[in-house]
């Protein structure tokens, strides 16, 4: 069967079928569910581009990534070195987290579950960026979700390290912040 779906961001491009049964596009063309040696072939990749290749291929192979596929991704960008062999000046795993994020979401009405949102955290807590850290947790808890006690530590202490060497507010603007500005309060 074929299920059209509006919602808020617009219609799906594939049907939500039950395990097991035929799954649709829009128009109507049976595609693939057959994910497993594209699954296998994303959690053996290096660097994270590659891993994005494959979905490009799963793709054109008419075998709309799942769930089990992005989360997939999502784990190979947080865990790989590098978006490639050399490190691109400008590389950031956060952006390329939330454009798959996007893409789940938005493309394919693939809700990120709180495996996905782990991975994003874990990468945050990992490169030190505790501000993000504390919007990723807030948008975690608005999805209802509740982001897991090691990464929340994680992130504060890497806050406190910051405080320490007084690196918790943007240099540019603490010379305007008065004394006693929090900048956690502010989520800052």
């Amino acid at each position: 069967y074929q299920r059209r779906v509006h919602g808020g961001h617009g219609l799906r491009r594939y049907s939500t079928a039950p395990q097991g049964a035929k799954k649709y596009d829009l128009f109507g063309y049976e595609v693939s569910t057959a994910t497993g040696p594209f699954l296998k072939q994303i959690k053996e990749t290096k660097f994270y581009d590659d891993a994005g290749e494959l979905i490009v291929k799963m793709n054109l192979a008419n075998t709309p990534p799942d769930l089990e596929t992005y989360n997939a991704l999502l784990e190979r960008i947080c865990n790989c070195p590098s978006k490639a062999s050399a490190p691109i000046a400008g590389e950031s795993k956060f952006c390329a987290m939330m454009d798959v994020l996007e893409e789940m979401d938005h493309r394919y009405g693939i809700k990120p579950d709180l495996q996905s949102w782990t991975y994003v955290m874990e990468a945050l807590v990992a490169e030190g960026d505790f501000r993000l850290g504390w919007l990723c947790i807030a948008s975690m808890e608005s999805l209802g979700m509740t982001c897991p006690a090691n990464l929340v530590s994680a992130n504060e202490e890497n806050f406190n390290k910051a405080k320490v060497a007084g690196l918790d507010f943007p240099a540019n603007l603490r010379r305007n912040a008065p004394e006693s500005f929090e900048p956690k309060a502010w989520g800052v």
